[in-house]
């Protein structure tokens, strides 16, 4: 049997001021995140524009079996050398939100902004 299960955007309440302007990934019941691991050790500088598609793909030796969505995204970019904020392309990875924190400690990420609406200056 053959269930078909696009990649969905789940749009925050606007009630959650803190997840105004971000989505996050579902397909059929499942939620999906970003991890670290996959997405050169960062998370929160992804960027799921609108235009963003998801590709959904099997990896049988990750995380012992798991669906995986793949797109091309956009990630703000920091260089502390140069002291420039840009913003790049690249691939992200999402993976079930089920199977996170099974590979070491790093960032995941379950709502990701839609375009850039400002930049927070943070110090360590």
């Amino acid at each position: 049997m053959t269930l078909p299960m696009d990649v969905q955007r789940v749009v925050a309440n606007t009630l959650v001021p803190d997840d105004n302007g971000k989505v996050a990934l579902q397909r059929g019941p499942i939620v999906y995140c970003a991890e670290w691991k996959d997405n050169d050790g960062k998370t929160s500088n992804i960027i799921v524009t609108k235009t963003a598609t998801f590709t959904p793909s099997y990896e049988a030796s990750l995380l012992n079996g798991v669906m995986v969505l793949k797109a091309d995204v956009k990630t703000v970019n920091v260089d502390e050398a140069a002291q420039t904020v840009t913003t790049g392309n690249k691939t992200m990875t999402a993976i079930p939100y089920y199977s996170w924190a099974n590979r070491g400690k790093g960032e995941m990420t379950v709502w990701f902004p839609e375009q850039v609406k400002d930049v927070a200056l943070l110090t360590k």
